[in-house]
């Protein structure tokens, strides 16, 4: 089996304030990215890992284009690479890549059928 992309982890500078739910607030995210990441982003979503206790899934869009990344819940940590679920050998980060480029399209709500003419 090949080796999947090594994940990256990348101590931040600073230290962020405890959080008391499961993730960071994208406020926290977002001032902890700008000391690594000097380009302008906005952090869209944060989601916490159903999978991985502890760690939140976070998708950022620099140039309209979505960056994934994880971190802790203190926002103390960011890991950046792929994700991969070894049994169904899922890119998980690709899958949330793709949802935010490719957003489904909305469907349009149906019209009454136009009134006949007398």
């Amino acid at each position: 089996m090949q080796l999947v992309k090594t994940v990256v982890a990348v101590g931040l500078t600073g230290c962020l304030a405890a959080c008391s739910s499961s993730s960071p607030t994208k406020e926290e995210v977002t001032a902890s990215i700008k000391k690594i990441m000097p380009v302008n982003f906005e952090v869209v979503q944060i989601t916490p890992m159903k999978e991985i206790s502890g760690l939140s899934e976070v998708v950022a869009l620099v140039d309209k284009q979505p960056v994934v990344f994880y971190t802790d819940k203190k926002g103390k940590y960011v890991l950046s690479g792929s994700l991969v679920a070894v049994e169904s050998k899922q890119n998980l980060t690709l899958e949330t890549q793709k949802k935010f480029k490719n957003p489904e399209p909305k469907t349009a709500e149906a019209s009454p059928p136009p009134a006949a003419g007398k």
